[in-house]
């Protein structure tokens, strides 16, 4: 850490391990925003796609000989067979998407068992035994036949919204960048500097004019600030929980760190991090304290640290 008088004069530390203590223990709670909880737009977006489709399969609830009700459904209706994985929670990556079962046969034997949901305008008497059997063994037919779902349109939209849950990780990514860019827009308009965001090293140099060396040819950092001198590379991330990640994560940094000045030691790095998952892995955070020139908080970000370290070229 490159501690200088402007982190005494912006938030009163006189030292370098006061300067840590504050890192630490200024960190935020939680930067979720709204949008945090549920992609809503998405989510009804992808149920009002197949809308149409989920209806038809509205006819399956409460029918007792479900499984040939289903291979009728299929053989009128091989739209069908294209929204049973979403029922599953499953995504489906291409058009000839399929799923893979492990089977125990005699003598130990495992077998794997493929079905397809490819995208067709007929299936053979042969692909619609294989869909139902798919069907029942997942215990889709059950739920129909037992009246577990109402409206199959409905029980989608909830499984969406599970779905969705798991890119939660990935919001909180973005807020924290999105965050952050609130405040480099902000310096950028006040002295006229110049800014990229999701900056590779292709896009920094034909926007910016600088060249970055570093282990990956087309490595997207999340910021670079050029102040007219000084070329800044920035990257962003916050962690609410603590775990053995945020040891390697650290590790990364400095590796990056010390790659980038090697190879181009005229340009600085910060790493803006913040979360309380920092508490418990302060340690690991001490090394890279330590060996990297910047590493500030969002509370620091506030208190005009960015800008000044930027501004001066320090």
């Amino acid at each position: 850490m490159k501690y200088t008088d402007l982190f005494e004069r912006k938030i009163n530390c006189t030292n370098a391990d006061e300067v840590f203590e504050y890192l630490v223990n200024h960190t935020k709670e939680t930067i979720k925003g709204w949008d945090f909880f549920v992609a809503w737009e998405k989510v009804l977006n992808n149920v009002g796609k197949v809308e149409v489709t989920l209806n038809i399969l509205n006819y399956l609830v409460g029918k007792k000989n479900v499984r040939n009700e289903f291979k009728m459904l299929v053989s009128r209706y091989p739209e069908i067979v294209e929204v049973l994985p979403m029922l599953l929670a499953l995504r489906k990556k291409n058009d000839d998407f399929s799923v893979k079962v492990i089977e125990p046969l005699e003598d130990n034997v495992l077998n794997y068992k493929e079905y397809k949901f490819d995208k067709k305008c007929v299936y053979t008497t042969e692909e619609v035994e294989a869909l139902a059997e798919f069907a029942e063994k997942s215990g889709l037919l059950r739920i129909f036949e037992n009246n577990n779902i109402k409206c199959v349109e409905d029980y989608v939209l909830g499984v969406e919204v599970g779905l969705d849950s798991n890119s939660r990780k990935n919001r909180t990514g973005h807020h924290m960048e999105m965050i952050v860019e609130l405040f480099i827009k902000k310096l950028c308009s006040v002295h006229s500097y110049r800014y990229i965001a999701q900056a590779t090293p292709s896009k920094i140099h034909e926007k910016l004019g600088y060249q970055v060396s570093i282990d990956k040819s087309e490595r997207s950092f999340d910021f670079a600030i050029d102040n007219g001198k000084k070329l800044y590379i920035i990257e962003t991330n916050y962690y609410e929980v603590s775990g053995s990640k945020l040891k390697s994560v650290a590790g990364e940094f400095v590796t990056l760190f010390d790659l980038i000045k090697r190879q181009t030691p005229e340009h600085g790095f910060i790493w803006i991090t913040d979360g309380t998952g920092w508490k418990a892995s302060r340690k690991s955070l001490r090394e890279a304290f330590d060996k990297v020139d910047y590493i500030l908080n969002l509370d620091m970000v506030e208190n005009g640290i960015l800008e000044e370290i930027i501004s001066k070229g320090l």
